[in-house]
């Protein structure tokens, strides 16, 4: 269910293409860029993204990518580390904290974009974390693949 809730909310952060207009291979590249970037400013073993999901946005479609890894401890320490990164990287972090009890523990959450660029976002639950890249939104069908 966060998972779910966390996705819907992130295709605002990649749907907003400015400027240049880049091709379906040019925005995918572009989010597994800032995907590899992301995973690779943590020491978490991260796992591979496999193909992107492929959905509808306003100017056409958008590339989903996610990761996850096991977290046992220093939820914290990462949710803060994964927010800095993206800020540096000039995107608009928000972030959010709340309590789900025994079985979840503190879900740190937070989303990441920018105007022109690919958006981002993370959750990190006390045992698993996921952090989700999408691409600027552009011209094209998620089925034309």
């Amino acid at each position: 269910m966060l998972a779910a809730l966390l996705s819907a909310t992130i295709v605002v952060a990649g749907c907003a293409a400015e400027g240049k207009t880049m091709t379906p291979e040019e925005t995918q590249k572009d989010a597994l860029a800032l995907l590899d970037q992301t995973t690779t400013s943590t020491d978490i073993d991260w796992s591979s993204p496999g193909d992107p999901v492929s959905k509808k946005c306003s100017e056409g479609v958008r590339y989903q990518y996610m990761v996850h890894a096991p977290v046992n401890s220093k939820q914290t320490e990462l949710a803060d580390s994964l927010a800095e990164f993206w800020r540096s990287k000039g995107l608009q972090v928000e972030r959010s904290k709340q309590d789900f009890g025994s079985k979840y523990g503190t879900v740190y959450a937070a989303t990441a974009k920018a105007d022109g660029k690919a958006g981002a976002a993370f959750e990190i639950t006390n045992g698993n974390a996921l952090v989700y890249v999408n691409s600027q939104c552009v011209a094209g069908s998620p089925d034309d693949e």
